[in-house]
Formats: structure tokens, C-alpha cells, sequence
């Protein structure tokens, strides 16, 4: 008699942990915003236990703070922080560039070229996130240093979090996307140190503008 593999049913925090966490990401829920239980309970339609479980979660992942009264609210990033985290991600990408070796002809350059025009077509901010995360994320896959992903893997949640203003700014996904492709061009090119120059200048240009749009707001 063959034994079947049971599917592991995710907890009621889980699935409230999956749910809140998607909508911090894609901005649903703001920075700074306060998080109400029985708000958030009546919208996931579960109970505050499982609620409270999962935002304490979502705090070990640096995507909530909890407030000395028990209260929750969604993590606000200041400038100090979006330079922190922007440098970290140049540093740790181009460092994925530059330990690639022979990985980098693998580097999927057809794939991402046909996704990204059609997303310039669309205009659509949340495709473009979803694309530029996979993106950068094949970027440090590519590297043949095997922690480099666990290191990168700490600032991926707040940084997504930045990710989404910087792409409603008004023609940001169309510059970033010819940002992108210099970027796919040089690789395919083999060009390793003009890859590593059009990727620091794509990271230190979205710091720049999260500067700028962070003090008009």
C-alpha cells in the first residue's frame, strides 16, 4: 500500500499572514497606516486571534511595527532607510554580476526583453513590480556564491515596499524598462563591466527619485 503524501492545510494565521503581507506589498495598505483588528477581521473575515498571530509575524519580518500599546501599523520608511537598503541592493547585484562566471550566458535575456515590452504596453504598475522583482532576483541568482541569496533575501520585503512608489511616478515604468534593457543588452554582450555600470546606475536613479518624491511628500 503506497502512503499518500498529505498536503500541509495552512493555519488560519497563515492564511492571514499570506493575505495582510500581500496587501502591504502591493501597497493596498500604506506606509504608516494603522491596522485595526476587528477592522482587519471583518475584511479577511476571521477572527482577531489568527489576525493578531499573523501581524506579529509579519513584525519579525520588518513589515509591521508594534506599538508600545499593542496596536499595529504598517512600517514607514524614512530617507535614511531607502538609502540604507538602496546601497545594500547595489552592492549585493552588482556583486551577483561580478561572481557570475560562465552562469551569466544563462541569463534568461530573450524571456526578460518579450516581458518587459509587454509590460511597457500595458502601463500596468503592478505587472512592471512583478517583473522588476523577478528580474533583479535572476540577477543575484546568478551569482555562484550560493549565501549571496540568504544576504539578499533580508531586504527584499522592505524594499518592495519602496518598489511601488517609485513605479507610479509619472513615465518612471517607461525609463525603467529602458533602464532594464541596457542592462539585458550588456549582458547579452558578455560585457560584464557595462552591465555592472547600467545596474548600479538603474539603483542609484530609483534612489534619487524616492529621495526627491519622499521630501515633497
Amino acid at each position: 500500500m503506497i502512503n499518500a503524501v498529505r498536503k500541509h492545510r495552512p493555519s488560519l494565521s497563515e492564511i492571514a499572514y499570506e493575505e495582510i503581507k500581500e496587501m502591504i506589498l502591493s501597497g493596498e495598505l500604506a506606509q504608516g497606516e494603522r491596522i485595526v483588528l476587528e477592522r482587519m477581521s471583518e475584511q479577511l473575515n476571521l477572527s482577531i486571534t489568527p489576525i493578531r498571530e499573523a501581524l506579529n509575524k509579519l513584525a519579525q519580518d520588518d513589515l509591521i511595527l508594534v506599538t508600545p500599546r499593542s496596536s499595529y501599523e504598517v512600517i514607514s520608511l524614512d530617507t535614511e532607510d531607502i538609502n540604507d537598503i538602496l546601497d545594500l541592493r547595489e552592492m549585493l547585484e552588482t556583486f551577483a554580476l561580478r561572481t557570475a562566471g560562465d552562469n551569466l550566458t544563462n541569463f534568461p535575456v530573450d524571456s526578460f526583453r518579450e516581458l518587459l515590452h509587454k509590460i511597457n504596453s500595458s502601463g500596468s504598475y503592478k505587472k512592471f513590480v512583478e517583473a522588476d522583482i523577478k528580474f533583479h532576483e535572476t540577477i543575484v541568482a546568478t551569482s555562484k556564491n550560493d549565501r549571496l541569496g540568504r544576504l539578499y533575501s533580508y531586504i527584499r520585503n522592505p524594499e518592495r515596499l519602496l518598489m511601488i512608489p517609485s513605479a507610479k511616478i509619472e513615465g518612471r515604468i517607461e525609463t525603467a524598462i529602458k533602464e532594464h534593457l541596457a542592462i539585458l543588452d550588456a549582458i547579452e554582450k558578455k560585457d560584464l563591466d557595462l552591465a555592472v555600470k547600467h545596474l548600479s546606475f538603474h539603483i542609484q536613479r530609483v534612489k534619487s527619485l524616492l529621495f526627491k518624491a519622499h521630501k515633497e511628500g
